[in-house]
């Protein structure tokens, strides 16, 4: 049947609209009767910008549908149109509102509106009326066959109004409806004129002019069992001399009267070209195809020696290669095959084509003569063999012995291998071919529709290829290429797939195939020793769901419709036994074992798929004499799958893992053999049915060598090789809202899918997200690497630039593509060229993965963004779209420094686009899909996907749904979603959610309470407090609510407890899309630009400019967890890594000026509560003596809190009271998941010691300080690490002045020193002794004379490593790499102190503060005095124990210290 559309072609204007209106039709023929509404009013508002703008009116560039229909209206169209146009508005409004609406016939109405629409545009844009068909209704779903009358019908000229239809008569044709075969079908019934008069009705009446049929009999053509159409018998009308009624357009009005009418019809019925014709004998006549595949074999065996015939199913493969050998005269033919079944198809065609009465005979085991007498007549002959028989004989390795001796014996002067990608690669098989065929002498020719295992043996030009696409391209082509003939090609029917989810309904582990990306029938299908199913109730269920009516899905025996028109199929499955229990599943089953005869063919096995007549005759015998009556479902494993035909099957059912694409193609394809017969019609359409889309998607693929594969590079080619493929071969999937036909995009995001899940579980940190494209670098694209490469390494050696071996320049296209095919032989099938390039891409694979090290370091920061982004959740959204999305501030924020958007697109095309779109598609669907769900569950859900971001790099923390329930739990309490030791979600596999009280709990979440996150990331503070204020309004509330009250309370929550500070616009979105998923409900989250600089410059406006974004809003309290640091400027450090400030403090002294009632924030917190670093001195003391502090949690480990990041400084949890007066806070330290909580005093300006079992220790050496009058190492006037202002450089810069110090040189001091530096600047510089005049030391040069106790400037304290702690003698001076703790007169002192220093006592004092300079050794005791003789300490003896003894330590403490030291080891 012609499309309704196909005018569209012939007006230029009017060619863009072809494409998306046939789509129509095509959403009608798979039930998306909402998506055919939607589409036709795009359609629509297209087709009225187009005429607006054709007559020059002016619209504006977002102007509505609405304000274009009003424009319109005001022009001369039509009031009918005008109506029309609003129809379809109407309908497409309701629909894309409401996706469950839309009736079969409502969608029939709105593709006849568009045609009417388009149809009139077309002639007012001055376009032929002849090249628009009358309106046909489109198949429906599931639709396999047609049936045609032709009717006579004329005008009713009673009136006087129509003069021009007098004397004149139509021929048309009308397609019958379906079934009704109780309905009277003889020529000229009442029946048969009543479908007629309605044909006429619809096209007609919008012409006013009355129709009336006069005659009607089916289109159907008995002696060949073929249907005809009105053109046939136009054409005959044409010949025998009857003219057109002039004065009337169109082909179908002819001056004649209904008895001429009749004869016509007749004559196309007995086979003649014109009405007083006799009828001459059907002739065969090759399609050109046939012909070209004849002449090109002739013209190839001129040169070569074989040929290969990559023909579909149903090319005639049979009676084209017998009509070869008719033409080429070859003497001696041997067809050989693996299916011997086939035999009867040789002969048949070997008579049809005359070849008997061209002198051959035709011979074989079982039909025409023996082989035997084929050689003593002498003539021509053809001979029929089974390989499996050939096989037997011991001349070629079997064991049957001299059997087929004088069949090898022949020369052969043509082989044909029948089937040949079947049974021919073996051994056995290569040596029956070597037999038969004689170098340079024999020709070979090889048939096959699925020849995926042989097309590397041949030549471009030794192949003839002819598949399903060109199939139907001819077919099209031909209707307007050839409209006087019969169209050869009219009884091919069209393809179309539907796949079906069967992990949907059955998500156990157990039915996933290991790789994840198919569905294991074999498991799922698993049969006992009993012969029954494992699962027997799963697989009963399955039988019911394909029997149960469900719009979204309208399995294929869903409704006794589709069972009329699928009557009967085949069904694929895993193996015999599972074939035998699923027969007597389905004879017992309520709808197919009344409805189906079920034929098991593998009842007995399955032969190696090898078919025998008796099979055949199975099936044929359940069919009847009239299939159109009744209805089968033949069950088989491999028999039947290949080289068999079953013309009535419909349909091929696959419900077995037949991974194979060449087993698979050839199994599909058997529904599409011609059939036709007067009850059952034309068959037109069969269908593929696949349950497990990814593997069926996957094998179309591969059949137009379309690249699958994760990071393959995929052609403009291949794709359009697949969209050809795929406009004749519909692919229809489960969508979002029921079934929807695939895209050559769609189709392949869909088979990557698996790849996309994989890369989002993981965070995008998977090599899976990546393109080949990466083998392929050129010298630029290296350039850009290493500039890449420069920018995100942390250190100086990650920035050095890569070198590449010449020998491993990328591949070149040529070379790509020769290896991803190779890669599919054997090994041993490969050529040494195509191995050596297989080697050539193995070795830049090793090389992909450094330059996928460089892109995660990207790739990792884009999944947050995709979740944040603002787009509909099905758009495909591409590396390049979602760079474009993204605003500059937040690309910015969230992209390493100096990786800009111009710098990034350079490396967008190493993506593999459709893993990218489909894993940002995943991650919106994941969202989106909990938007129904009830506040509670919506977070239990949510957190999981939010917790599979990476953290950008060591340093950057995207805090975890743990992190924040275990910082706002333990400080404001509330709604937390863990156990009491924040470690599992579930407790004995109920939920761990319970309610936590604190002292400020009740306060915090009072109904009108304002909670202010200070910086958002990813909304989970702000999602955690607005859940415990919904907890807390659902108690006040007496609930649980139902759903629609949770909902509100919700939205009110967000509109009135909940404000957020977002940094970036992005990370607004993101907060955004974490409480209000992908609803418009309102929130309070605000962007704030400079925010840093703004807290940084003057906290107190930073604070008003937050307050006036909220309408001067006062929070009650403020939560998060802030920036850590920022980098300065573009300084870097001597190994690379940027320099960076500390800003956390901004923000907690920001929330102590926003809050009104409590803080409660979470930054690092060691050196703050020390006073060490930059910054920390004031902000530490004045915190630590804040009377505002209600509670300080510091966890030693910040992987306790934050899992695999790099913070030293441990994590501190912060929990301030606005109210609170006194000095006194809740301290809790932990350490290795031990927990010590006490309470403590503002310590004033001593520094608080972290571990309160420490603490105890520092307090007794505060007591013997201060008892003795000591002071403490830190007060030695000498730490300072330029004591003698001699820089890390100083060699470099000074060579003239500095002399290696040699082994036992003699120096003389009193012009010279010893001078210990660094001998360059930089983390490659190491410390020497080196020669230098003394007057080189200006600054303290007092000291050089001096016994100096020196340390490791880096490691002062020895708290990560040894402090290289030593005597520097009296003719010495040093750079920054040392510090000295103290000077001496003598080298008794030194020794002494040195002695003293390296006790474990006092190297565990100087672990009890951080070791930068501000706070080293100020838990250190200096007993002043290390002379011998001194009140404290005999360095005679044990420094340890008496130092214990002075200071009063237990036996515990002493143990505990010895333990700490010793652990630094």
């Amino acid at each position: 049947m012609a499309n309704n559309f196909d005018f569209l072609q012939y007006q230029q204007d009017l060619k863009q609209y072809e494409t998306s209106a046939k789509n129509l039709e095509q959403l009608y023929g798979i039930g998306a009767y909402a998506s055919v509404l939607t589409e036709a009013r795009k359609i629509a508002e297209n087709l009225v910008k187009g005429i607006l703008g054709r007559a020059q009116i002016p619209v504006g560039a977002r102007a509505t549908f609405h304000e274009n229909l009003k424009a319109l209206r005001g022009t001369d169209t039509p009031k009918k149109v005008m109506d029309v146009f609003f129809a379809i508005k109407r309908w497409g409004n309701r629909a894309t509102h409401n996706l469950d609406q839309g009736t079969q016939a409502e969608a029939l109405k709105a593709i006849r509106a568009i045609y009417a629409l388009l149809g009139w545009q077309f002639m007012a844009r001055g376009g032929d009326r002849r090249r628009v068909a009358d309106f046909e209704a489109p198949h429906q779903l599931y639709q396999t066959a047609e049936r045609k009358l032709i009717y006579v019908q004329t005008a009713d000229n009673s009136s006087g109004q129509w003069p021009a239809y007098d004397g004149a008569e139509k021929i048309g044709e009308a397609s019958v409806p379906e079934g009704d075969f109780e309905a009277n079908w003889e020529p000229g019934s009442g029946y048969l004129l009543g479908v007629a008069q309605k044909r006429i009705n619809q096209y007609m009446t919008t012409a006013g002019v009355p129709g009336v049929a006069q005659w009607s009999e089916l289109a159907y053509r008995k002696q060949d069992k073929t249907w005809f159409h009105d053109h046939d018998v136009h054409r005959v009308l044409d010949r025998s001399g009857i003219r057109h009624q002039p004065g009337l357009t169109g082909n179908e009005w002819y001056q004649m009267d209904l008895a001429t009418a009749k004869r016509a019809i007749a004559a196309v019925k007995a086979g003649r070209a014109a009405i007083d014709q006799l009828a001459k004998a059907a002739a065969i006549a090759l399609r050109p195809e046939q012909q070209d595949a004849i002449n090109r074999t002739k013209k190839a065996f001129k040169k070569y020696d074989k040929m290969l015939w990559n023909a579909k199913m149903r090319f005639g493969k049979t009676i084209t290669a017998l009509q070869l050998i008719k033409e080429a005269r070859y003497p001696h033919v041997l067809i050989m095959t693996h299916r011997p079944v086939v035999d009867d198809g040789w002969f048949d065609d070997f008579k049809k084509l005359g070849l008997p009465a061209a002198g051959y005979h035709y011979g074989s085991k079982k039909s025409g003569e023996t082989f035997d007498h084929l050689v003593k007549n002498g003539g021509p002959f053809v001979y029929f063999a089974s390989l499996q028989d050939l096989r037997g004989s011991e001349m070629v390795g079997g064991k049957a012995g001299s059997k087929n001796a004088a069949l090898f014996a022949t020369d052969w002067d043509l082989v044909i291998v029948d089937e040949a990608h079947e049974g021919t690669q073996t051994e056995l098989a290569q040596n029956v071919l070597d037999q038969v065929v004689r170098p340079d002498a024999t020709k070979v020719l090889e048939l096959s529709g699925t020849p995926f295992n042989l097309l590397d043996q041949y030549e471009e030009e030794q192949v003839f290829t002819w598949d399903y696409v060109m199939e139907q391209q001819a077919k099209v082509d031909w209707e307007k290429k050839h409209t006087d003939l019969p169209n050869p090609y009219a009884g091919l029917p069209k393809v179309s797939m539907f796949t079906f989810e069967m992990s949907r309904q059955f998500k156990d582990a157990l039915f996933q195939n290991d790789d994840k990306r198919a569905f294991n029938f074999k498991a799922f299908f698993e049969v006992n020793v009993a012969g029954r199913f494992v699962h027997e109730a799963k697989v009963k269920q399955f039988l019911d769901n394909i029997t149960t009516p469900d719009a979204a899905t309208n399995y294929p025996f869903s409704a006794p419709a589709f069972r009329e028109r699928l009557r009967h199929t085949l069904w694929i499955l895993p193996g015999v036994k599972e074939a035998c229990a699923l027969a007597a599943l389905l004879t017992a089953h309520p709808v197919f074992g009344m409805d189906y005869k079920i034929v098991n063919v593998v009842a007995q096995g399955d032969n190696g798929g090898v078919a025998s007549e008796s099979d055949v005759a199975q099936v044929k015998a359940a069919m009847g004499d009239d299939p159109a009556v009744t209805k089968t479902i033949t069950l088989t494993v491999r028999k039947l799958t290949t080289g068999v035909t079953i013309a009535p099957w419909t349909g091929v059912l696959f419900l077995a893992n037949t991974a194979s694409a060449m087993q698979y193609l050839q199994a599909a394809f058997r529904a599409q053999t011609p059939y036709a017969s007067e009850t059952f019609g034309r068959k037109t359409r069969c269908y593929i049915f696949d349950f497990a889309p990814d593997r069926a998607l996957t094998v179309m693929a591969e059949a137009t060598r379309l690249n699958t594969g994760v990071g393959k590079r995929t052609s403009d080619a291949q794709r359009e090789k697949m969209a050809r493929l795929m406009n004749f071969l519909p692919i229809i999937g489960e969508g979002g809202h029921g079934m929807q036909p695939y895209q050559v995009d769609t189709l392949l995001s869909q088979i990557k899918r698996v790849y996309a899940e994989k890369a989002v579980k993981r965070g995008f940190d998977d090599d899976s997200l990546y393109s080949d494209e990466l083998l392929m670098l050129k010298d630029g694209d290296l350039s850009a690497f290493n500039d890449l490469k420069a920018i995100v390494g942390t250190t100086k050696k990650d920035k050095r630039p890569m070198t590449i071996d010449v020998n491993h320049q990328g591949l070149s296209d040529e070379q790509y593509e020769k290896a991803t095919g190779a890669e599919k032989k054997p090994k041993r099938e490969r050529t040494a060229e195509e191995q050596a390039v297989i080697d050539q891409m193995n070795a830049l694979k090793k090389q992909r993965r450094t330059m996928i090290s460089i892109l995660r370091g990207i790739s990792i920061r884009i999944p947050l963004m995709l979740y944040g982004l603002d787009v509909p959740v099905g758009d495909s959204v591409s590396v390049t779209k979602f760079v474009d999305a993204v605003d500059d501030a937040s690309w910015a924020e969230f992209m390493p420094a100096g990786v800009t958007k111009a710098l990034f697109r350079k490396f967008t095309k190493y993506y593999d686009a459709d893993v990218f779109i489909e894993a940002g598609r995943i991650i919106r669907r994941k969202v989106k899909a909990l938007d129904d769900l009830s506040p509670i569950e919506r977070a239990e859900a949510l957190t999981p996907i939010l917790a599979t971001f990476c953290n950008p790099d060591k340093e950057t923390v995207l805090t975890p749904w743990r992190a924040v329930n275990l910082q706002l739990g333990k400080t404001i309490g509330g709604l937390s979603f863990y156990d009491d030791a924040y470690e599992h979600q579930t407790v004995a596999g109920r939920p761990a959610r319970h309610w936590i009280k604190t002292a400020v709990t009740d306060q915090v979440y009072r109904n009108d309470a304002r909670i202010l996150e200070i910086n958002a990331k990813t909304g989970l503070y702000p999602l955690y407090a607005a859940l415990s204020c919904f907890d807390e309004g659902q108690r006040r509330l007496a609930g649980p609510l139902p759903a629609a009250e949770q909902g509100r309370l919700w939205q009110q929550v967000l509109a009135k407890n909940i404000y957020v500070v977002a940094k970036t616009p992005m990370a607004a979105a993101i907060a955004r899309r974490t409480l209000a998923g992908y609803h418009h409900w309102d929130t309070n989250i605000a962007y704030i630009d400079g925010l840093v600089a703004a807290a940084r410059a003057d906290v107190r406006d930073a604070a008003a400019k937050i307050e006036r974004e909220f309408g001067k809003m006062k929070f009650d309290v403020v939560i998060g967890n802030p920036p850590y640091q920022e980098e300065v400027a573009k300084k870097e450090t001597d190994n690379g890594q940027k320099r960076v400030t500390n800003i956390f403090h901004y923000f907690q002294i920001l929330a102590d000026k926003l809050a009104k009632d409590c803080t409660a924030l979470i930054y690092p917190g060691g050196r703050w509560i020390q006073r060490s670093g930059k910054g920390m001195s004031k902000f530490g003391l004045e915190q630590i003596n804040d009377p505002r502090l209600s509670k300080l949690i510091y966890f030693e480990d910040a992987n306790d809190v934050f899992e695999q990041v790099e913070i030293p400084d441990g994590i501190s949890i912060v929990l301030k009271k606005t109210g609170k007066t006194d000095k006194v806070f809740d301290y809790e330290f932990i350490k290795g998941g031990k927990s010590q909580c006490i309470k403590l005093t503002a310590p004033g300006e001593k520094i608080l010691v972290l571990n309160p079992i420490e603490g105890k220790i520092a307090q007794k050496i505060d007591q013997f300080v201060e008892k003795n009058g000591l002071k403490y190492i830190a007060d030695s006037k000498v730490i300072n690490q330029k004591l003698f202002r001699i820089e890390s450089d100083f060699v470099e810069k000074n060579p003239e002045k500095v002399k290696l110090l040699e082994e036992n040189e003699v120096i003389d001091y009193s012009k010279n020193i010893k001078l210990f530096t660094n001998d360059k600047a930089g983390k490659t510089g190491r410390a020497k002794w080196y020669v230098v005049k003394r007057e080189v030391i200006e600054h303290n040069a007092n000291l050089i004379d001096e016994w100096k106790v020196t340390v490791s400037s880096a490691n002062a304290g020895g708290q990560k490593r040894d402090n290289q702690i030593s005597v520097m003698d009296n003719h010495s001076a040093f750079g920054r790499s040392r510090i000295a703790l103290k000077v001496f007169k003598t080298q008794q002192e030194a020794n002494n102190f040195l002695k003293y220093a390296k006790s474990k006592f006092i190297r565990f004092a100087f672990l009890l503060t951080d070791e930068s300079l501000t706070s080293l050794g100020k838990e250190v005791p200096d007993i002043l005095e290390y002379k011998d003789e001194n009140a404290f300490i005999d360095f005679s003896r044990g420094v340890d124990q008496q130092l214990a003894k002075l200071l009063g330590l237990t036996e515990e403490e002493t143990k505990y210290i010895n333990n700490r030291v010793e652990s630094l080891r």
